[in-house]
């Protein structure tokens, strides 16, 4: 078999849509929070207690590499950083809550691919919640990096609300 390594030796010149990156990322998060999910579900029958407070730290670390060299923003700002394009907005059914300023942006967003793919695998309410608490260290960890900002999550669609609403305001 031959060695190809580009895509003009595959002869692949399809032209994607926005559609089909918006499905393509979605599926590829969803599919990480699955993974996140069986390692959690692997831990607890091995007999593992007290470990999400070190899955905590290592998401949040995760996070905060992410952010690494963000620098310090503005409310306004940090969201425009986390809300980067359409592709973005699509995918997660972004939607900004009043005016952004330097001090405070609010944001929502009304699907949460991890949700739904903790869903396809028939997680309980609880095991997604736990689970979603997890997860959300990610942004706790992106917004650490920014001396400034603080953020608050008081709604997530993995604990049974109808939408994760994210709140970045001034220290």
């Amino acid at each position: 078999m031959p060695n190809r390594s580009t895509r003009e030796e595959y002869h692949m010149e399809k032209k994607y849509t926005l559609d089909d990156v918006v499905k393509e990322r979605f599926e590829a998060t969803k599919q990480r929070g699955k993974y996140l999910a069986y390692i959690v579900k692997e831990l607890d029958k091995a007999g593992f207690k007290d470990f999400d407070d070190a899955v905590k730290r290592a998401i949040f670390k995760f996070g905060k590499d992410k952010s690494l060299n963000w620098g310090t923003l503005g409310a306004k700002d940090f969201m425009d950083h986390m809300i980067s394009d359409e592709i973005a907005v699509d995918t997660m059914k972004f939607q900004e809550i009043g005016e952004s300023t330097d001090d405070r942006a609010e944001f929502t967003f009304g699907r949460c691919p991890l949700e739904e793919g903790w869903q396809e695998m028939g997680l309980s309410a609880e095991q997604r919640s736990r689970l979603c608490g997890l997860a959300s260290e990610h942004d706790y960890g992106i917004v650490d990096n920014d001396d400034i900002l603080e953020l608050e999550m008081p709604e997530a669609i993995g604990k049974s609300d109808p939408v994760c609403r994210l709140i970045f305001t001034k220290k």
